[in-house]
């Protein structure tokens, strides 16, 4: 039972990121987009695989991980089918984490990320509904839990 609470509290964790990043977009914080959905995408996915017991690195990029998901039977089909595009949004933003969250260090502008930062939005968006959806098919939502 522990992993489920601790993976409920990372998807909660995460949906605060993704309300971070909306915030961000309606302001125009674009570099605060992309920081924002990357720590929305990271805990989303740490959260599916705290829930299932599995080690990951402490890292940002879990995406090797992540990746073997996709050939577990005992998971939904339709998640299986997400796997390789959850991964590629985590090693994505992954990637651009550094930059976004200190680019002023090497004079990157906020306007950098301006192009990017839709997609990052989106990509948050949809992993986080994809974890959230597969914590709750599989273990119940927060309410049948506490229940």
């Amino acid at each position: 039972m522990r992993n489920i609470v601790i993976a409920r509290r990372g998807i909660e964790r995460a949906w605060r990121w993704l309300q971070t990043a909306e915030e961000a977009f309606a302001g125009k914080r674009w570099d605060d987009v992309v920081y924002a959905a990357q720590m929305a995408v990271e805990q989303s996915s740490k959260a599916v695989l705290f829930a299932l017991g599995i080690d990951f690195p402490r890292e940002h990029d879990v995406s090797e991980v992540f990746g073997k998901l996709a050939g577990r039977e005992d998971l939904p089909e339709w998640f299986r089918k997400s796997v390789s595009g959850i991964c590629s949004a985590i090693r994505e933003l992954a990637k651009q984490r550094g930059l976004a969250g200190y680019g002023f260090e090497q004079e990157i502008t906020v306007d950098f990320f301006k192009d990017f930062a839709p997609e990052a939005l989106r990509e948050a968006r949809e992993v986080h509904a994809a974890c959230k959806k597969l914590l709750d098919q599989i273990f119940g939502t927060q309410e049948e839990i506490r229940a």
